[in-house]
């Protein structure tokens, strides 16, 4: 009988079958869903940091919802200063017909220069027989809706 170490020299080695390429596709697959996980969850969070100025300012007019009339119209008015605040870096100084066509420029409209919103102005501080709070508040909840911050 032949000697086993001659044997095994007369062996072929083994040879591993062609890849079919699963695995590179199970990998570019599992590259891709992490790459499409991530960029979701990007869009979300900007989009959620982009409108929280909007969230805040319409909690603040819902929060003022439930104030007397007077109180209520200086709620509005403070939760203007402050929108108006965080959208231009600073503390809003300007008042009157300057204040009004500031508002109006930063929501794209006229509500504040000739509409309801006059009582933003001036007005705000003289005593009044109507109260404008209602009609501002929907006027108002529907220019934050507009706002893309």
């Amino acid at each position: 009988m032949a000697d086993p170490s001659d044997l095994l020299q007369q062996l072929r080695p083994l040879r591993a079958p062609p890849p079919d390429g699963a695995t590179e596709v199970l990998l570019m697959a599992l590259v891709g869903c992490c790459v499409g996980a991530l960029l979701t969850l990007a869009v979300l969070f900007w989009r959620a940091r982009r409108r929280r100025l909007r969230r805040a300012a319409l909690s603040a007019l819902a929060s003022a919802r439930a104030l007397p009339a007077t109180e209520r119209l200086a709620a509005q008015a403070r939760m203007l200063r402050d929108l108006v605040g965080a959208l231009d870096g600073g503390v809003a100084h300007s008042h009157g017909d300057s204040w009004l066509t500031r508002l109006d420029a930063i929501f794209a409209t006229k509500l504040f220069s000739e509409g309801e919103g006059r009582a933003f102005g001036d007005a705000l501080y003289r005593p009044r027989a109507d109260d404008p709070s209602e009609t501002l508040d929907r006027a108002l909840q529907k220019l934050l809706s507009r706002l893309d911050r």
